[in-house]
């Protein structure tokens, strides 16, 4: 009799033992699960992704409509309106959800809405391989179920990863998270993976690494290398160690994620699931792909042109020994919102010679705005001499260039900042690549009162914003906002320099219609009289030489001082003081936007943590804050 097998004659053993040997009943039900789950997760999370998204755009709709609103409506507060009560849960909800935190380590916390999404997440992915894991003899939790539905969730789960680790991000633009949130999500995330292709692993090891699927097999090997690839990145990414050496962590980020998406794909193309990982690594390289094309496209005078006017050569100035000045020639069709960053590579600093570093873009995008009239006007040689009459020659330079240079604000710490110091001179110009823009800033249309508060270098994030504010009201464009505080702590009063020219010719000549008041509070002294405390902005301590320093240009910013929207106050802000003030102040909504230390940070949270059912009910405005930190776990 034929053999059932074409080519195969069986031994009589073998035979006996196919006939004798039981079907698996679990099989196919293990089959359908291990292809099924992974799926499910995944609309789970494109489904809540999706709801994050419509949330977003609808209350860009509804600030603005609100605002319209109130236009008219007195600051003082009436009798309870049944109408507002979306209004005052959805600010109810703000209050416990973002501004309500736990600390995590000495100078970082977790929002409760973080806190949700990790439980949430890991919840998830850890949960889903164990449903129905019970095979048909009555086992439960029987390895053969979740073991490999363990490892094609994780492989999914690949993709999820690299889509919120990816700068040019959809996913940020549609939800309106920032950069550094959907970082630590993507973190997060990472870290939980590694843990679960562990435990698919182990499911493995105790179901017998043996025979065809021995060690020594190339799709086990790559498995366990891709698991490793993963953990060592999780562990270096955590932020004590990547804040010592960045430049050492963006490489070894490079390589590691390389390694890991490629060890995984083989790994799982060897059970013929390939296709649930090279999605992952389509979207890797798709992100690296656009960044250069946008590299090229944005500095193409370097690629095209003999032409030293079509290079982008940036120059660097000394504000101090601890903060700097880079400004960098506008590239042609480069566009940004204000708050929005860009990321620097210079050759001849860096230690790679495609090492890129972000920073916040401290202009905005519009031509030079005249001083005499607040006009929108191309600059040119001529309009530049007329209207900035009386200022110092610095002054002009910086005013005249808003329009067509991108300035940053440096604060020098390890590394590639230290070494940018140690370069710069007046003569030295360095050659830079920009790639940009990103990140997603607050959206301020619709609101009737801003507050903006920045702590050292934290200005340049809040001080884009406020001109933006300030151009608008100028020029007739479409805005509700009123009124805009502005509030600053640094340790030194010379440090105002740093941003006279723009904060002068902001202040100049501004419309009726909108109210500006500039707080620099100067902290040095209550610094000194609470050294346990943290501090509110992030400068170093000063030495003698670096106040001879900042003294020498003390007089750029002396116009600034004398102008009556500027208030110069000794001490730390009462930030609940200020917030509570200007929330009885507010007709209609209100944004709060804060960019700073830890410590800044938190001291706005706790002011803004009480919910204020009752007080938007009788017509009390809805609060927002956005909150940019200068780091993240």
């Amino acid at each position: 009799m034929a053999s059932p097998v074409q080519g195969f004659n069986p031994s009589p053993v073998i035979g006996v033992t196919i006939k004798t040997q039981k079907a698996d009943p679990d099989r196919v039900l293990r089959i359908a699960q291990a292809k099924d789950y992974p799926k499910q997760v995944l609309y789970l999370l494109a489904s809540f992704a999706a709801l994050v998204a419509l949330w977003h755009f609808l209350s860009i709709l509804a600030t603005v409509a609100f605002s319209k609103r109130s236009k008219q409506a007195s600051a003082a507060r009436s009798s309870v309106s049944i109408r507002r009560l979306p209004t005052a849960i959805l600010n109810v909800f703000r209050s416990v959800a973002f501004r309500s935190t736990i600390p995590v380590g000495k100078y970082h916390t977790l929002n409760i809405a973080e806190v949700f999404l990790t439980a949430a997440y890991i919840t998830i992915i850890f949960t889903w391989p164990m449903i129905n894991s019970t095979n048909t003899l009555g086992q439960r939790y029987d390895p053969k179920y979740w073991a490999n539905t363990a490892g094609n969730i994780a492989s999914t789960q690949l993709s999820v990863v690299t889509v919120l680790g990816m700068r040019n991000n959809l996913l940020s633009w549609a939800t309106g998270i920032s950069f550094d949130k959907l970082n630590y999500l993507h973190r997060m995330t990472a870290r939980a993976l590694a843990i679960l292709t562990w435990v698919h692993g182990a499911g493995r090891i105790m179901l017998g690494v043996t025979g065809a699927v021995s060690w020594s097999h190339p799709y086990i090997q790559v498995g366990v290398l891709a698991s490793t690839a993963l953990t060592v990145l999780s562990i270096i990414s955590l932020r004590p160690l990547r804040e010592r050496g960045y430049e050492f962590f963006a490489v070894a980020h490079f390589l590691l994620a390389f390694i890991t998406l490629l060890s995984a794909y083989f790994h799982a193309e060897g059970l013929e699931f390939g296709y649930l990982v090279w999605p992952a690594f389509l979207l890797w390289g798709l992100d690296r792909l656009i960044r250069v094309i946008r590299v090229l496209a944005i500095n193409h005078g370097y690629f095209t042109s003999k032409n030293a006017s079509q290079r982008l050569d940036a120059t660097v100035e000394v504000l101090s020994p601890h903060f700097l000045r880079l400004k960098v020639k506008r590239p042609n069709f480069f566009h940004w919102r204000p708050g929005q960053s860009a990321y620097l590579t210079m050759p001849e600093v860096s230690t790679l010679p495609f090492e890129a570093h972000p920073f916040t873009i401290a202009t905005i995008d519009a031509p030079t705005v005249s001083a005499s009239n607040g006009s929108a006007t191309p600059p040119s040689p001529t309009d530049t001499e007329e209207k900035n009459v009386g200022q110092s020659a610095p002054e002009q330079a910086t005013e005249a260039g808003s329009g067509k240079e991108l300035v940053f604000l440096v604060r020098v710490r390890h590394g590639f900042t230290q070494r940018l110091l140690k370069e710069a001179t007046d003569e030295h110009t360095f050659k830079v690549l920009v790639d940009g823009p990103y990140s997603s800033p607050p959206w301020l249309r619709g609101y009737d009162s801003v507050i903006l508060i920045a702590g050292g270098s934290g200005i340049g994030f809040t001080l884009p914003l406020l001109l933006d504010l300030v151009y608008k009201a100028k020029n007739d464009r479409r805005t509700e906002c009123r009124r805009v505080v502005f509030i600053w702590a640094i340790r030194e009063i010379e440090h105002v320099q740093w941003v006279s020219s723009s904060l002068g010719a902001a202040l100049r000549d501004l419309p009726s219609s909108l109210s500006v008041e500039i707080r620099i509070y100067i902290t040095a002294e209550a610094d000194q009289e609470q050294p346990d405390a943290q501090a509110l902005d992030d400068d170093s301590q000063h030495t003698d030489t670096e106040h001879k320093a900042d003294a020498k240009n003390a007089p750029r910013a002396a116009g600034l001082l004398q102008m009556q929207a500027v208030q110069v106050l000794q001490g730390r802000p009462a930030l609940k003081t200020i917030i509570d003030e200007e929330t009885q102040r507010a007709s209609g909504s209100m944004a709060v936007n804060v960019c700073g230390t830890h410590a800044l940070a938190s001291a706005v949270r706790s002011a803004l943590r009480a919910p204020r059912f009752m007080d938007v009910l009788k017509g009390g405005p809805s609060i927002t804050l956005h909150v940019e930190a200068f780091g993240s776990s």
